[in-house]
């Protein structure tokens, strides 16, 4: 064991698909010898096999065997922040187990606060991230831990001897000193090299360091990049090249994912790329954890991004984009789309099928409509306002569907606006929260479910109209996956 470098201020305590909403998942649920292929929507709010929300933001995936068992599953941790609307309240650290990325099975909190020490209830514990020691066999859990106002800036690590058990709080530290806040850890699959990366120097640095053989202390700085305000760093490993994600940092609202490649962690690294197309943001996401699904045909490099409510962080959401990789030019980018399904045993991925109402094809009125810009999946747009809406007629197959909104709105920053979704004079599922949480004139896409039959009239309302223009060019209407 490596000398602790940590300021214990309490005894060791030991604590005890693409996913869809829960009407697609129990429907898409199958038994265990037949593995589902896993359905993502990007920003709808996902469901356990319960129903209920899953609460796991900022944290990591990775694939493992439970104690005593043979099956080797999907482990998903994160933050629990229920009815959360600010930071500084711990909850939990949650574990979520599925068998093929589709369905998710509420496991339990497998951290949770302790009085009296940098993880009680008004603490901060973000960015969990868990890797399995080989040398200890042992599970290590490293997270941002700090105060409720952010001044402690330290690293937290707990361990655990079984994955989905309860995680034994080690302590806080600050690496070599320095303080930490934005953070992951990062297993090199060649070596077993574990390493932090971290945002430092009142965040101005972004430095990365190697760990020890145990995982539970920093071993030598590696590489800093000075004066930069970067965060939410994440990595990919692909054909002996590492390819190091970051975010600038700007609270919570998304801003311009890239990234750095280098042959080794230490450096040097290239000048930066962006991850996606220049004004998209990632995608209204930040980086949460990178994740190569290894599989029998083919090799996945899998975007997992938190979709924050920077206003109400509970209800913040989660969007798993494919990663396409250039072998030529040996770039990586984030492949849009408003959804997609993974076979997670063999890698193969595919974008779901669907059918497109333009505005210029719907019924919406014709004095609503403008010309669109380039990037329109027609030649106008519905200009909404609080009066001015989107409507057309459903014509397919009845059942449930999930509804995609292509809309741009380049108003400011963390102003939300609400799309309310009626079906033949009937509120469908709610609202569909558009989550415009910056200005942006590349188009979006967010989504909702509906029950349509055909001949369905669909109405979209904008609920909260700011002045900015909104405009919805069109929407696609994806099948339920699980029918047929």
């Amino acid at each position: 064991m490596a000398n602790s470098p940590y300021q214990i201020d309490h005894p060791p305590i030991m604590f005890p698909t693409a996913p869809l909403l829960a009407a697609l998942a129990a429907a898409a649920a199958t038994p265990l010898a037949h593995a589902a292929n896993a359905t993502f929507f990007p920003t709808l709010n996902m469901t356990d096999t319960s129903g209920n929300l899953i609460q796991a933001h900022g944290g990591d995936i990775i694939r493992s065997s439970a104690s005593g068992s043979n099956d080797t599953a999907w482990y998903w941790f994160g933050e629990d922040k229920t009815n959360e609307t600010t930071s500084g309240h711990f909850q939990a650290v949650n574990c979520y187990k599925s068998p093929d990325f589709s369905s998710w099975e509420f496991v339990g909190p497998v951290l949770s606060p302790v009085s009296g020490t940098n993880i009680s209830s008004d603490s901060v514990v973000e960015r969990p991230k868990v890797l399995y020691n080989d040398l200890n066999d042992e599970y290590v859990m490293w997270f941002h831990s700090d105060s409720a106002n952010y001044g402690a800036a330290r690293v937290g690590v707990a361990t655990s001897k079984t994955i989905d058990g309860t995680y034994s709080y080690r302590g806080s530290f600050k690496p070599f000193g320095n303080d930490s806040r934005d953070m992951t850890i990062y297993k090199d699959p060649d070596t077993q090299t574990a390493y932090l990366i971290y945002a430092t120097t009142n965040n101005a640095d972004f430095a990365i360091a190697s760990l020890d053989s145990d995982y539970y202390n920093v071993n030598e700085s590696l590489y800093t990049f000075s004066s930069v305000y970067y965060e939410a760093p994440g990595v990919f490993k692909i054909n002996g090249l590492f390819y190091l994600l970051y975010s600038p940092q700007d609270g919570w609202t998304p801003t311009e994912d890239g990234y750095f490649t280098s042959s080794s962690m230490a450096g040097p690294w290239s000048a930066s790329t962006l991850l996606a197309e220049k004004g998209s943001y990632a995608y209204l996401t930040q980086n949460a954890y990178d994740i190569t699904i290894n599989g029998t045909e083919e090799t996945l490099y899998l975007y997992y991004g938190d979709h924050w409510s920077g206003n109400e962080l509970g209800s913040s959401t989660y969007s798993f984009y494919p990663v396409v990789y250039d072998s030529q030019d040996k770039s990586i980018s984030l492949h849009q789309t408003g959804g997609w399904t993974l076979d997670a045993e063999t890698g193969i991925w595919s974008d779901l099928p669907f059918t497109t109402i333009t505005a210029a094809d719907s019924t919406t009125p014709n004095t609503t409509l403008i010309s669109c810009a380039d990037g329109c999946v027609g030649v106008e747009a519905a200009n909404m306002t609080s009066s001015q809406t989107f409507s057309f007629t459903y014509s397919g197959s009845a059942g449930t569907k999930v509804l995609g909104l292509l809309y741009t709105y380049n108003g400011p920053k963390n102003s939300f606006l609400h799309v309310r979704v009626t079906v033949d004079g009937v509120v469908a599922s709610g609202e569909a929260l558009v989550e415009t949480s910056r200005g942006t004139t590349v188009q979006q896409e967010t989504g909702t479910i509906a029950t349509l039959k055909d001949g369905s009239e669909v109405v979209l309302t904008l609920l909260d109209s700011n002045g900015d223009e909104f405009l919805i060019d069109g929407v696609k209407i994806y099948e339920d996956p699980s029918c047929g």
